[in-house]
Parts: C-alpha cells; sequence; structure tokens
C-alpha cells in the first residue's frame, strides 16, 4: 500500500505515510514515556495519528502498560493531542485528566479504521474527567451533561467542528512545556505500609499543596493547561 492508497482513509498513522514526517519546528514524541496525573508511567508513545484532510496530527497512539488492562495482547490508547503535554527535559508526555486509577477505564483502540463511535467515546472520557472536577453549583455541570450525551451507535459522525476543542489543538501540545518532575507527588502520598527503609509514611504538609497549586497556576497562565485541567489538577493536589 503507498501513500496516495492511505490517503482514502481520514486518520492514518504517521508511521504507515513513507513520504510524511514530524514537521521540521515540532517534536518528535515516538517512543517516549506516557505519565499520568499521579506521576505513574501508564504508557509509551508509539505513533502520531494524522487527519489526512486537515493534515493535522489528530491522536497520541499509546501503548499502555500492562498491569492496568487485564488482556493477554498488547493494548492501545488514542489520547487527543491537546489532551496531552511535552515534558521536553524529561522526554515525557503529561495527561493532567489521566492516573493510575482511572487508566482501565480509558477507552481501548481496537485496531482497524478508527470509528466514529470510538472517537466519541474518547472525547467523552476527557469531557466527563472534566466535568467531576466543576464545582456542582457551577453552570459548567449542565454543559458538560448536555456535551457527553451518547447517540445511538452507528449514528454518529465527526461533524466540521468535532475538532474545534482544546483537547485537538495541535499547537497546543507543541507549544507546551510542563516538568512533571514539579508535579510528580508520588513520594508524598500517605501509605498504609511504611516503605521499603523501614521509615514511617510522611504526610505532605500544606505548604507542600500551595507549592504545587502556585506552579499549577503558573502553568495556566503560560497556557501550558487549561482550566479544566487546573481545576483538575488543583483538586488532586488538595485531596492528597
Amino acid at each position: 500500500m503507498n501513500d496516495n492508497d492511505l490517503r482514502n482513509e481520514r486518520l492514518v498513522p504517521l508511521g504507515e505515510l513513507k513520504d510524511y514526517q514530524v514537521a521540521k519546528d515540532n517534536t518528535d514524541v515516538r517512543g517516549w514515556r506516557v505519565v499520568g496525573a499521579d506521576g505513574e508511567k501508564i504508557g509509551d508513545v508509539k505513533d502520531l495519528i494524522v487527519d489526512m484532510q486537515a493534515m493535522k496530527v489528530r491522536y497520541l497512539s499509546v501503548l499502555g502498560e500492562h498491569r492496568f488492562f487485564d488482556r493477554d495482547r498488547d493494548t492501545f490508547l488514542l489520547v487527543p493531542i491537546g489532551a496531552a503535554a511535552l515534558d521536553r527535559k524529561g522526554k515525557n508526555i503529561f495527561l493532567s485528566s489521566v492516573d493510575s486509577g482511572s487508566i482501565s477505564r480509558y477507552p481501548v483502540y481496537p485496531g482497524g479504521p478508527i470509528s466514529t463511535d470510538y472517537e466519541y467515546a474518547v472525547r467523552d472520557n476527557f469531557r466527563r474527567a472534566h466535568r467531576d472536577t466543576i464545582d456542582e453549583r457551577s453552570d459548567y455541570k449542565a454543559e458538560f451533561d448536555e456535551a457527553v450525551q451518547e447517540q445511538p451507535a452507528g449514528t454518529r459522525r465527526i461533524s466540521d467542528d468535532f475538532y474545534n476543542d482544546e483537547s485537538f489543538s495541535e499547537d497546543r501540545f507543541y507549544a507546551s512545556n510542563v516538568s512533571t518532575h514539579d508535579l510528580n507527588r508520588r513520594d508524598t502520598h500517605v501509605t498504609d505500609h511504611p516503605d521499603t527503609t523501614g521509615r514511617e509514611p510522611r504526610i505532605k504538609p500544606v505548604e507542600e499543596s500551595i507549592s504545587t497549586i502556585e506552579r499549577l497556576e503558573e502553568l495556566r497562565e503560560r497556557g501550558s493547561i487549561t482550566e479544566e485541567e487546573f481545576i483538575l489538577l488543583k483538586k488532586r493536589a488538595l485531596d492528597s
């Protein structure tokens, strides 16, 4: 199959396009680690999924860690490119709306042509994650509830404005530069067991939560994370 044959498909893995490559000014993140909001590795980027009509990357194809899935074969997930952020120094991809506790519920890519229903399932997954971070009194609750109302399988189509969402913003992804080390709080969580050194678990002081929130505010002001992602990460910092 040559590139001209593949152009008949709307979404195509970059690795299958022999005459195409990552734009010169953009970072090639294939092979980079994917890190969740709790600092746990949840997979590796294996490929980029290109929209041949718009000539934009729509998804990162991520090979999930086996420990999160009860399957006897590799598990792939397609992550909207704008829902991720770059950690160039560490060669990591940061996902603020997914962590080691929620990754097992992420829609699994079954292989083959990417269906409309799968794309909606992925988008709705991120919208639900954002919805859960909004205060109950907020008017945004109703907006999110309406946005994730599912239509019968097989009746949906990808509308012209489907990708008009920050979660699919290729520009936002390549402009980001988040330090996952700063947001990694694995060593500050309270655990029921002492670590291997025999030391008692340490409770994270309030000062650390405040420091984390201040860093998140800086990232939001720079545009590295959205308002919804800021709310989600702030809530996790306060709940830890």
